[in-house]
């Protein structure tokens, strides 16, 4: 399940820096922050977003179960959870975006 967390953070960072590199005026493809940005960027990313993407579901699992929300494995308790799960993705998705457009920001401050 780990690596499915670091497998989205990855692409998530990738998808995000596609939309930046179009968005953002000072940002240039042909440049030495393109290839730090996309090849070590999703490393780091998929490491440090996979991990603590995967802390939280883990504790929020543990959370519901241990305050009681979550009693025992039936299929409304599953789809709670699936359900939380992709909220958490979401969020994550949306933490991704930020961190790249301040990574970008600050990479071609120059």
């Amino acid at each position: 399940m780990s690596s499915s967390h670091g497998t989205f953070a990855a692409l998530v960072w990738i998808i995000a820096g596609v939309l930046l590199y179009n968005l953002e005026p000072e940002t240039r493809l042909i440049s030495w922050q393109t290839p730090v940005y996309f090849l070590l960027g999703m490393f780091v990313a998929g490491a440090v977003f996979g991990n603590l993407s995967h802390m939280a579901v883990r504790g929020m699992t543990h959370a519901l179960v241990s305050a009681k929300i979550v009693t025992a494995p039936t299929r409304r308790a599953q789809i709670g959870l699936t359900v939380t799960g992709f909220v958490l993705f979401a969020l994550e998705a949306v933490l991704i975006y930020f961190c790249a457009r301040t990574l970008l920001r600050v990479m071609f401050q120059v």
